[in-house]
C-alpha cells in the first residue's frame, strides 16, 4: 500500500538512484529487471530493462531481454514492449519456454504475502485484496473451506485441524442462523461454523465470530495450505499471530511437515516470537532460518543460521547443552535482538 517512491531507498550519504532493482534465481533460471518509480506520473510503475536468463551448461543462453537500445525475445528483435508489460509474457506468448519453466514462472507470478486480521476472518469486515481463493487479509475463508470439504482427499487431510485445536469437534459452513446471529452482525450467507465438543449437542455450534483468534488463524493456515488454487510460493507474516507459545511451535511443525508432501510449495514466514523456532530444524536444508538487520549503513541484511560446518546434531545439543532453539535466540547467541537485552 506504499507510494512508488517509498520502494527507492534513500540512504544518507547516497545518490538516490530513479529505479529499483529486483532479481530471482530458480533452478536454471534467472530473472532480473530495474524499474522505475515515481509516484507523482500518471503511470507510476514502468519497465527501465528486464532480462531472463537460461543458465543451462555449458551455454547462458538470454531467453528475452530489454533496455533502451530495444528488445530481443530468442534472439529476434522485437518491437519495443510496453513499458507497463513485464517483457516475460510476450516470451510466453511466443512459446520461448519450456514446460517446466512456465511452471516455475507461474509460482512466481502467484506468489503473495497473507497477513490475515481477525474482523475479516471473522467475516464481519470486507477484504479489499479480493485475492482467490483465500483473501490477503483473511477475506473468502468460508468459501474456501467449503472447497476443501467437497474433496474427499482434502477433507481427510483437514483433520490436522483437530491435532492442533482438539476442543473441537467438527468444522463446516452453514447458513447463520437467527437464534446464533446477533443483530448487530451482518455477515454474508455462509458463515464458518465450529462444534465444540465441550458444549451441549443440542447447543455446541459456534461461528467465525464466537471463537478465538487462534482458533480462526489455525483455520486459515491449514485451508491455505491445503487448497489446490492456493500459490506455490506466499508468505506468511507474523506467524505467531494470536497464538499462544505452544500452539506457534505445532504449527510450524505442522507447516513443515505439510510441505514435506508437496515438493512444490515454498512459504516464507516472520516471526517475534522465539518459540517459532523450535518447530524448524536447522540441520535440514530444507527448512532456513534468517536474522534479519540493518547494516553499518542502515540497509536490510539478512544472515542466514547454520549450524558450524561439520557438526552433528547431536554434537550441537551437546554445545548448547541440550537448550532449544528458542533458548539459543534469547541468549543472543544468533543474534536478531536489540542491543541491550542480553
Amino acid at each position: 500500500m506504499s507510494a512508488p517512491e517509498v520502494f527507492r531507498s534513500a540512504f544518507k550519504n547516497e545518490k538516490r538512484r530513479p529505479t529499483l532493482y529486483l532479481e530471482a534465481s530458480f533452478s536454471d533460471l534467472t530473472y532480473h529487471a530495474s524499474l522505475l518509480a515515481r509516484s507523482k506520473e500518471k503511470d507510476p510503475w514502468r519497465y527501465n530493462a528486464e532480462e531472463v536468463v537460461r543458465n543451462s551448461h555449458p551455454t547462458r543462453t538470454v531467453i528475452a531481454g530489454r533496455s533502451n537500445r530495444g528488445a530481443r525475445i530468442c534472439g529476434k528483435v522485437i518491437i519495443k514492449p510496453s513499458p507497463f508489460q513485464s517483457i516475460v509474457t510476450s516470451a510466453e506468448a511466443l512459446g520461448a519456454f519450456t514446460d517446466e519453466e512456465l511452471l516455475k514462472i507461474k509460482a512466481l507470478k502467484e506468489y503473495a504475502i497473507y497477513a490475515p486480521s481477525t474482523p475479516i476472518l471473522r467475516g464481519v469486515s470486507p477484504d479489499n485484496s479480493h485475492n482467490a481463493p483465500l483473501g490477503l487479509y483473511g477475506g473468502s475463508l468460508a468459501e474456501a473451506l467449503n472447497d476443501i470439504l467437497e474433496n474427499k482427499i482434502l477433507k481427510e487431510e483437514l483433520q490436522s485441524f483437530f491435532k492442533l485445536l482438539d476442543w473441537f469437534q467438527t468444522i463446516g459452513i452453514r447458513r447463520p442462523s437467527d437464534i446464533l446471529q446477533s443483530k448487530h452482525v451482518h455477515t454474508s450467507n455462509k458463515v464458518v461454523m465450529y462444534k465444540d465438543r465441550y458444549m451441549k449437542k443440542n447447543f455446541n455450534e459456534l461461528y467465525a465470530y464466537d471463537v478465538s483468534e487462534g482458533a480462526l488463524y489455525i483455520l486459515f493456515v491449514v485451508v491455505l495450505l491445503l487448497h489446490k488454487m492456493s500459490p506455490n510460493i506466499f508468505a506468511l507474516d507474523n506467524i505467531d499471530n494470536c497464538l499462544n507459545p505452544g500452539l506457534i511451535t505445532n504449527l510450524m511443525s505442522h507447516i513443515a511437515e505439510t510441505l514435506k508432501t508437496d515438493s512444490l510449495k515454498q512459504v516464507f514466514l516472520t516471526t517475534h516470537n522465539p518459540t517459532a523456532l523450535d518447530g524448524i530444524d536447522i540441520f535440514d536444508d530444507s527448512h532456513r532460518l534468517f536474522v534479519t538487520k540493518r547494516g553499518e549503513n542502515g540497509s536490510t541484511v539478512f544472515e542466514r543460521i547454520m549450524p558450524p560446518k561439520g557438526l552433528t546434531k547431536d554434537e550441537w545439543l551437546e554445545k548448547y547443552q541440550g537448550m532449544k532453539l528458542s533458548e539459543i535466540w534469547l541468549s543472543g547467541a544468533i543474534g536478531g535482538l536489540p542491543q541491550g537485552t542480553f
